[in-house]
């Protein structure tokens, strides 16, 4: 009797020990990491990720193994990706060379740390907060560099949550996420494996759903979509139409230009042009809106063609020519120049008349004064002959 009950006494300290162990490990957290595209500063990276964990610690090996598989993933074309981890070194606290985190700590507390390696050495500065991201180099397949940076707390970087809980795996049936272009966040519900939202840079959220049947993705209206390009932003001056095209703006449609410009919208833009008031101008006959010639107006320094189509608008008024109008004195300049080269004329030919005139009365003298000094000259012959004769 005493052996029975001291093997039963055995038995139940080996169940209670392994009801112990159980316990244990139902109760060890486990963890996942969520990579977010959006670049915000540190505090505003710690803000988005404490509704679901924190940002995310790099203590231990797992953990930074864990990571590197994360943006793998999240990343499959490879590259150089920066991300904000819960890193960080308050004002006051000064660098710390001997300490493998050189004077940072994490933000869950405490500064354990393996593995850990920088790619620049901090800053020695205490005057300031300084806060770490991890620069990670990889070509698709595995990290070919990394290493941790020094930043100031106020850049923008994308980061990475440390979330509790396990990370819904996709079963064999169910559809695999697919690789989205552009700069997003993506949430795979968990327990619902045929269902994504996918939110862009742009903060546009795309409710994605999955057909078990055909494992391919859709909107929840049944629309297609082309994940290479759903997440990349449009040009500027383009935006995305319902059928997710980027399509041109029109600009003009918020009249930027006032009341006293025209809004002309071009492609990935507009301008505004400058009119003058037009003068009023009475209501055409609707049968004669479409044969009237354009009406010009050429009064002020600018020259617009009004175009009639219809009920006139500063819609339909173009700007045809800015050069101001000369007005032409043609019609002056000819009869001008005439009367002066007559009256030119008409002075010469008097001054020809009066030196005419002026040398016939010289000549004129001259011969009488000739005649009379031969009419004195024959008297005094004459004279002189009768004294001669006497």
């Amino acid at each position: 009797m005493r052996a029975l009950h001291a093997g039963s006494h055995k038995k139940m300290a080996v169940w209670i020990f392994l009801m112990g162990i159980l316990q244990v490990a139902c109760c060890l957290e486990s963890f996942h990491y969520v990579i977010h595209g959006d670049r915000v500063n540190f505090e505003k990276a710690r803000e988005n990720c404490q509704h679901e964990g924190d940002l995310t610690s790099l203590a231990t090996e797992e953990e930074l193994r864990a990571v590197q598989e994360a943006v793998l993933q999240q990343e499959p074309a490879g590259g150089t990706h920066t991300y904000w981890i819960g890193l960080w070194r308050r004002i006051g606290v000064c660098h710390a060379p001997d300490k493998m985190l050189k004077g940072f700590e994490w933000i869950t507390g405490g500064d354990d740390a393996q593995g850990i390696k920088w790619k620049a050495k901090p800053p020695e500065t205490c005057t300031n907060d300084r806060c770490a991201y991890i620069s990670i180099t990889h070509d698709g397949t595995s990290a070919k560099d990394w290493g941790l940076v020094s930043d100031a707390c106020k850049r923008e970087h994308p980061f990475i949550c440390k979330v509790k809980g396990e990370k819904k795996i996709p079963a064999p049936k169910d559809c695999a996420i697919p690789v989205i272009g552009g700069t997003h966040d993506h949430i795979h519900m968990v327990g619902q494996p045929s269902t994504l939202d996918v939110i862009c840079k742009d903060k546009k959220t795309y409710n994605l759903t999955c057909s078990l049947e055909t494992l391919t993705w859709t909107t929840v209206d049944g629309m297609t979509v082309d994940f290479s390009g759903l997440c990349v932003p449009c040009p500027e001056g383009y935006q995305r139409s319902g059928s997710d095209q980027c399509v041109d703006i029109n600009e003009c449609e918020k009249q930027p230009c006032g009341s006293e410009s025209i809004c002309v919208n071009t492609v990935g833009s507009y301008h505004c042009v400058d009119i003058l008031p037009q003068p009023t101008k009475a209501a055409l006959p609707e049968d004669d809106a479409h044969t009237d010639p354009p009406h010009t107006n050429t009064e002020g320094a600018l020259v617009t063609q009004e175009v009639l189509h219809g009920t006139p608008s500063h819609g339909n008024v173009e700007l045809v020519d800015v050069t101001p109008a000369s007005p032409d004195y043609s019609y002056i300049y000819i009869p001008v120049v005439v009367a002066v080269l007559a009256l030119l004329l008409l002075l010469v030919l008097i001054l020809a008349i009066v030196a005419c005139c002026r040398r016939r009365k010289r000549r004129r003298s001259k011969s009488l004064a000739g005649k009379k000094a031969s009419k004195e000259s024959m008297a005094l012959r004459d004279s002189m002959e009768k004294v001669n004769d006497k």
